[in-house]
């Protein structure tokens, strides 16, 4: 009975699930509330609310009933009652053929705070014992005295206060080496400013960054306080020695320069909103190439547009990857493209509502995605197969989902979902390409039924305190071993 009782409420968890489709439904379809408004014009008075759940021959349902103060649940297979559960101020009362079983609020909250006092009085136990214990073992030969406990706390003291010394000596010392290495690169020293009619240019000055990049390693690799903090944290913690740096830094002094002085980089930015950069990084060779990145931007914060296009490669050949965007009010695009491969995204938007828009994905140029979508239908195909969605109304009514889905074989399978109003009755009907019945979900008025109140039965047994603990106490042999503690 319980099982069929579980299996009404999933059925409920379900019909809630789906019928919110039509609460909220898409706004092509141009529904209004229609669950609210079936709800609002049911008679209580008169009728009895169910949720149903059929297929074929056989129909469970929940009959639902709010009277007073109480709430009637009663399920049913083909119109016979299975079983009744009546919740009220007092407790909850379940009808088991002739007999009502109650169990009172009052029972579990008293259970609850049983538990709560146990739980206290084991732990009060087990610290009462485990200082007992420590007390015994308190002997005079192993007792430490006063004056020990006392130099013990002075020794931590005396710690703590050298370890939190050292930490502020530490951070002192990489801001003062951060603030000396940073003062090296003066913004007027290493780029050039160059105002024209409406725009304004600027570009590196790459000999003197590496200039003010060298004097800034050299001054750094001789710091007595950056030395002694890298060499003490490379004894605790492996690593580097600050000797370690300074002979690879010597030895790579000409060869950092030289990569620097090679950096090219120059932004342009113009009063109407356009924008472009262009950086260079590494020397150009008979055998090597420059590796750039070029920017070209157009922004217009008037209008709420951008248009963005970046990309990355060599020197003078086609780039590796170049990334596009652009947004306006009305639309969104994005795309980026490596060699045969790209991904491609498209939205349309109205009154900030993404309305359609299509996705495409291709890897070296083969199709690997391509999905077209809008406020009612979804298209997505692959190269193992493909999927299909689609919201629509029917000319007689029906709110109807559909759902097929195609293999690489060809075949097809589908699922169709149908939401509509009948026989004073919302309804939800699944229908299962290759099954013959469809399965129906309902919420239905039906004429008001004979419920018996159960806390007015002449036969009621109560479950009481003493039975909980019982049953609990059956469990518990169940589950641990009999002679043994832990049974106890």
């Amino acid at each position: 009975m319980k099982k069929k009782l579980l299996f009404s409420l999933l059925v409920v968890m379900l019909l809630f699930s789906v019928v919110s489709a039509f609460a909220e439904p898409m706004e092509p379809v141009e529904k209004d509330n229609v669950l609210m408004e079936f709800l609002d014009e049911t008679d209580l008075g008169t009728k009895d609310l169910a949720l149903v759940n059929q297929y074929g021959d056989m129909v469970t349902d929940l009959v639902i009933r709010p009277d007073g103060d109480n709430l009637h649940l009663l399920t049913r297979n083909n119109d016979v009652v299975a079983s009744h559960i009546q919740l009220n101020p007092t407790g909850i009362y379940l009808s088991t053929g002739d007999t009502v079983t109650l169990l009172r609020y009052s029972t579990v909250s008293t259970i609850l705070q049983d538990i709560i006092k146990a739980t206290d009085s084991m732990l009060e136990e087990a610290a009462q014992s485990a200082a007992a214990e420590a007390k015994q073992s308190d002997t005079p030969e192993n007792a430490l005295s006063e004056k020990e406990v006392k130099d013990a706390v002075d020794r931590m003291v005396t710690v703590a206060a050298e370890v939190e010394r050292q930490r502020q000596a530490d951070a002192a010392a990489l801001a003062s080496a951060a603030m000396a290495f940073a003062s090296h690169f003066e913004p007027e020293d290493i780029l050039d400013v160059d105002e024209g009619f409406g725009t304004v240019e600027i570009s590196l000055r790459s000999e003197a960054l590496a200039d003010a990049f060298a004097d800034a390693f050299d001054e750094m690799m001789t710091n007595p306080a950056l030395a002694e903090y890298v060499d003490r944290k490379a004894a605790l913690e492996g690593g580097r020695t600050f000797s370690e740096m300074q002979s690879q830094w010597l030895a790579n002094r000409n060869a950092y320069i030289d990569e620097i002085k090679a950096m090219e980089s120059s932004e342009t930015i113009s009063e109407d909103g356009h924008f472009t950069a262009h950086y260079q990084i590494g020397e150009e060779t008979s055998s090597t190439k420059a590796l750039v990145c070029d920017m070209d931007a157009q922004i217009d914060p008037e209008d709420n547009e951008a248009e963005v296009t970046l990309s990355l490669g060599l020197k003078d050949i086609d780039p590796y990857v170049t990334y596009e965007f652009a947004v306006n009010p009305y639309s969104y695009k994005e795309k980026l493209t490596a060699g045969n491969s790209l991904t491609e995204i498209q939205m349309d938007i109205e009154d900030n509502k993404v309305t359609d828009g299509t996705i495409n994905v291709v890897i070296d140029d083969n199709d690997a995605l391509n999905a077209e979508f809008g406020q009612d239908y979804l298209y997505m195909k692959g190269p193992k197969g493909g999927i299909s969605t689609t919201v629509r109304e029917t000319w007689d009514g029906k709110l109807r989902y559909e759902i097929f889905a195609e293999n690489v074989d060809g075949e097809e399978d589908s699922i169709v979902l149908d939401f509509y109003e009948e026989d004073d009755s919302l309804v939800s009907e699944l229908k299962i390409d290759g099954v013959e019945q469809s399965m129906l979900f309902k919420i239905s008025r039906i004429d008001k039924l004979d419920i018996e109140d159960l806390s007015a039965s002449n036969n009621i047994d109560e479950i009481t305190v003493d039975e909980v603990y019982t049953e609990l106490e059956n469990i518990l042999k169940m589950v641990a071993p009999a002679d043994t503690a832990a049974a106890k």
